[in-house]
């Protein structure tokens, strides 16, 4: 009895934890597009270059993953790095849907390798601080 009672508190466990990281990536989707509707007012507005676009998109989605990742990090309490790259890793995945809306065809070549390398370290970075700052 003892085994049933253990296997079902981690199959709880195992729910809730999946269900923290679907808050987190909502919690970053948030993040970026008040960031990128910020920004497109700015270039609406005044006379910043669209040639900053790739690194502005980058930025937010670097803060975007790092917000997300201490939130998890907080949460989870043990093992931030690991929930935090995992929210990098699907944050990035996640985009590639969210960009074909937009008619954007995804390419999978060394620049999203990069993105993902990139987006699965700002998340255990951010994972790590999030599960020290608890």
């Amino acid at each position: 009895m003892k085994g049933f009672k253990k296997k079902a508190a981690t199959l709880h466990d195992n729910k809730s934890r999946i269900i923290l990281l679907i808050k987190s990536l909502f919690l970053a989707l948030i993040i970026s597009f008040a960031c990128i509707i910020i920004y497109s007012i700015i270039l609406s507005f005044t006379s910043v270059s669209d040639n900053t676009m790739s690194i502005i998109t980058q930025a937010i989605t670097m803060v975007s993953i790092v917000a997300a990742a201490l939130y998890c990090g907080k949460k989870v309490k043990s093992k931030g790095w690991l929930y935090g790259m995992i929210v990098g890793i699907l944050f990035v995945l996640l985009m590639i849907p969210i960009s074909m809306m937009w008619g954007q065809t995804p390419v999978f070549d060394r620049y999203f390798a990069a993105k993902i390398i990139m987006g699965s370290l700002v998340g255990l970075i951010g994972g790590v601080i999030g599960v020290n700052i608890s």
